[in-house]
């Protein structure tokens, strides 16, 4: 799959800083940035309790239609991101690196059949020195991933590391 320059809704063009929308590739469903977007950030370290709460809220969130919007890199972000795609839900998957355009883009097996359906797109607006997933990398996606979001849901507590 090759990745091609994702244009921004309207409504999202007013929110998205000047230089990361001259990044924004992406591979898939750009439409579903047209929708309301729920962003979710989880902490990389968190409580079982924390988990099973979480992964509660997925079958509601696919069964309302919600388009989620992470990185999905966490462990618990990566099981929602799972468990949202195996109910048929909607999501929309920030990067922390660059996508090379014009390269082929291999998604992981469990990305590539919501990628055909429409029900995913992978993003990235990652400057092209970007080709590694660092902590100031992972910050600007976070914060790419609040701006993009129209609702939020963020698993971070004391005891759980950032």
């Amino acid at each position: 799959m090759n990745p091609v320059p994702i244009p921004l809704p309207p409504h999202l063009a007013p929110r998205i800083a000047a230089d990361q929308a001259a990044h924004l590739i992406g591979i898939g469903n750009p439409a579903l940035l047209a929708m309301p977007l729920l962003g979710f950030i989880a902490s990389r370290l968190c409580p079982g309790h924390v988990f099973i709460e979480t992964l509660e809220r997925v079958p509601q969130w696919a069964k309302a239609g919600r388009v989620l919007v992470s990185g999905f890199h966490s462990p618990l972000e990566q099981q929602v991101l799972h468990s949202l795609l195996r109910r048929q839900g909607r999501a929309v998957k920030v990067l922390a690196r660059h996508i090379p355009p014009g390269r082929d883009y291999r998604p992981a097996a469990l990305e590539r059949e919501p990628l055909t359906q429409g029900r995913l797109l992978i993003l990235s607006a990652s400057p092209v020195t970007e080709n590694r997933t660092t902590r100031a990398s992972a910050l600007a996606r976070n914060g790419l991933v609040i701006t993009l979001s129209d609702e939020h849901y963020v698993r971070e507590f004391l005891g759980c590391g950032a």
